[in-house]
């Protein structure tokens, strides 16, 4: 716990908040290492209190540390700022990248748009993809399709594509569809797999070379497909 005996971290968290959010817990680990000199430690019971921590996985040493090392790079940078479960990035080279993170789910997805998601994701989660209720079916195809995306805030030109910054001067392309921004999670775990993304972010450079391949690679499809069917493709009812 804290090494100043005077100082009681849970009268100094913020139980405003939703005690699931990213933001609460960030502030839990915070506010219980305030004063340590040493390693940061594992907040006392904090999955009791936030119980999406033990949600999908079990907490051992190895977890904890996961979340701790998490908790000690969101706090210590001031390029990363959370409101609730939206993350925002300050790039090194100033571009803005902003997230939602929902540890429950285990996936991140477009600022602002978790709590939208939040019956469908819980029905994938579960496995009731209900096929059979059209609303449901569509909901649930819109959170996965939202799945992983980020939003890079980006200059947009009105018709949906935005302009890779300014400091990716040897990149081909100078503009990427603003709806294709998934960035796949690379890690073992969620935790490590946030971690990673924030990283990449922070770095504000690999991020553009992903995207603009990404990019590339969307153009390339599209002309083959044009290619092979230049007056659209038939309904799939004609190959039956």
């Amino acid at each position: 716990m804290t090494e100043n005996d005077e100082f009681n971290p849970w009268e100094h968290m913020k139980w405003e908040l939703d005690l699931e959010c990213m933001e609460f817990i960030i502030s839990a680990f915070e506010s219980y290492n305030k004063y340590a000199e040493s390693n940061w430690l594992w907040p006392e019971d904090i999955e009791e209190i936030s119980t999406c921590l033990k949600s999908n996985e079990v907490l051992s040493a190895a977890a904890k540390k996961r979340w701790i090392d998490f908790a000690h790079l969101v706090s210590n940078n001031a390029q990363i700022s959370i409101a609730g479960n939206t993350f925002t990035i300050t790039g090194k080279h100033g571009s803005k990248f902003s997230f939602d993170a929902s540890i429950e789910f285990s996936r991140w997805l477009p600022p602002g748009s978790l709590g939208g998601h939040e019956m469908a994701l819980a029905n994938i989660k579960r496995g009731a993809i209900n096929k059979h209720i059209l609303g449901n079916h569509i909901a649930n195809l819109e959170a996965s399709s939202a799945s992983w995306k980020i939003e890079t805030l980006c200059e947009d030109d009105g018709l949906g594509f935005q302009r890779f910054p300014s400091h990716m001067t040897e990149l081909e392309l100078k503009e990427f569809e603003s709806y294709s921004t998934c960035i796949f999670p690379s890690g073992d775990t969620f935790v490590n797999s946030l971690a990673i993304l924030i990283d990449l972010l922070l770095e504000d450079e690999e991020i553009w070379n992903i995207l603009h391949q990404r990019e590339v690679d969307r153009r390339k499809f599209n002309e083959e497909f044009d290619k092979k069917w230049p007056n659209g493709r038939p309904d799939d009812w004609m190959y039956l």
